[in-house]
């Protein structure tokens, strides 16, 4: 028995295929691919590049405003005003940090006032190391020598400040300039020291100052002038607002200045220098 064909499925001789109507071969489409991945790279390598001149942008922003609050920092400079009355607003300020619990009667009853400043006797020569021999000179009549009390007090913010205020007193003296800070030296120490020492300068921390104090081991009998020292340091940090100094700062005034102030038998004034 044979079989039909259906017409449909047989080709003429004379047929001619629409090549538009037959898929492209897998060898035809493999030989365009190459093409397409360095487009698809050329893309990915663009955005990426868009990515990093972008971060680059940030980071250059970023530097150069850096670099702008730094400057504006370095330009904040602390003075230190030179009228009786200026240094005592400025103290007082610094010291309601403080005392901030205080009222206003409380803070005038322990506040700095004009008659307790020391007078600059030469108006044109503000340094401090001047400051320093001006108390000496017009003391060494009047001051009888004490062990561990000195003419001039000097207060500062760090230890390496008051090596370099060491440094420039020394030749001001014959006696040796006192450094008193608790760095890499016992408090023990220092109070053996003071106990066999005459001193006409001693430098120090207020931390360390005032537990000496308050031991008194350094004695106020023979002081002729207090400097604080307004010196900024890297940061631009003063010692009158600095949160390692102010309290103790303050606290030297109010529990061992302000009332030696009120004995007539101490001569002693206060700057800030």
């Amino acid at each position: 028995m044979g079989y039909k064909t259906d017409a449909a499925d047989d080709l003429q001789d004379d047929f001619d295929l629409d090549e538009s109507l037959v898929a492209p071969s897998d060898h035809e489409d493999n030989t365009n691919q190459p093409d397409r991945i360095q487009q698809s790279s050329s893309i990915s390598t663009k955005r990426k590049q868009d990515i990093n001149d972008s971060t680059a942008t940030t980071k250059a922003k970023k530097q150069k405003q850096k670099k702008k609050n730094k400057k504006a920092t370095k330009t904040h400079t602390f003075t230190v005003p030179q009228e009786d009355t200026e240094q005592c607003a400025l103290w007082n300020k610094f010291m309601h940090k403080t005392y901030s619990t205080l009222t206003q009667l409380e803070l005038a009853d322990i506040g700095l006032l004009p008659k307790h400043i020391y007078n600059i006797p030469d108006i044109h020569d503000k340094s401090i190391s001047s400051i320093v021999q001006s108390a000496l000179s017009t003391g060494k009549a009047r001051n009888k020598v004490m062990l561990g009390a000195p003419q001039v007090l000097v207060l500062c913010s760090s230890a390496l400040r008051v090596l370099e205020l060491v440094k420039m007193f020394r030749p001001l003296c014959k006696r040796n300039v006192m450094k008193l800070f608790s760095r890499h030296i016992k408090i023990s120490q220092q109070q053996e020291m003071l106990k066999q020492t005459a001193v006409d300068i001693a430098v120090g921390t207020p931390n360390r100052v005032r537990k000496l104090l308050e031991e008194q081991s350094l004695k106020v009998n023979r002081l002729r002038l207090v400097v604080v020292d307004c010196w900024q340091d890297d940061k631009m940090r003063v010692v009158v607002d600095m949160d390692d100094t102010r309290d103790d700062l303050f606290g030297i005034w109010r529990d061992t200045l302000l009332p030696a102030s009120k004995n007539p038998d101490f001569m002693f004034k206060l700057r800030l220098v």
